[in-house]
Order: structure tokens, then C-alpha cells, then sequence
């Protein structure tokens, strides 16, 4: 996974490859897909992995799971983003009326 790319995008790209590995009549299991997809993420995701790995078996953890955990915590990250950009625009607003 790159730095700035979405988990939207990542989680596509990572089911073209699992279908093209189906469509050759191989079996992949999802806790081969959930591992490799732990492994391959960006480290802005770090700490939701290894809460993951302590506290879910990887062996029962499906994929669809990982995706909902994946989404959830990007979506507070870019809604923590906004909030800081949103009061530094608020902050500098503030600042250049004082002049």
C-alpha cells in the first residue's frame, strides 16, 4: 500500500489479484488474504494492526471484517484531518482580523 493511497483503492487492487489467483482454481484461505493485507499496509495503519493481531484469531477473522475495521479507522483519520485544517483555517482567520 502507498502512503497516500486510499483503502478504498488498496482493497481493489488487492481482490484483482485474490480473483485472478480463483480464477487459476487455486484455494486462498482469508486468513492468508487478512494476513498479507496486514503485512502490506501503509504505517499510518500500525496501531489498528497490531490491536488486530493481539486481539482478534486470524484464523477465524474474515475478510469482510478487516475491510469494516480498515474503513472505520480511515475514516476517523480523515475526519481528525479535517478538524485540524479546519481550525488552522479558523486560527489564521482569527489572527489576520487582529491586524
Amino acid at each position: 500500500m502507498k502512503n497516500n493511497q486510499s483503502v478504498q483503492d488498496y482493497l481493489c487492487e488487492v481482490f484483482a489479484v485474490v480473483n485472478k489467483i480463483k480464477s487459476y482454481s487455486e484455494q486462498i484461505s482469508d486468513e492468508t488474504i487478512v494476513t498479507k493485507i496486514l503485512r502490506s499496509l501503509s504505517p499510518k495503519f500500525e496501531h489498528v494492526i497490531a490491536v488486530i493481531e493481539e486481539s482478534k484469531d486470524l484464523s477465524i477473522y474474515f475478510v469482510d471484517e478487516l475491510m469494516s475495521s480498515l474503513l472505520a479507522h480511515e475514516e476517523r483519520l480523515n475526519r481528525s484531518r479535517k478538524k485540524n485544517e479546519e481550525k488552522t483555517f479558523q486560527v489564521k482567520g482569527e489572527s489576520s482580523s487582529l491586524l
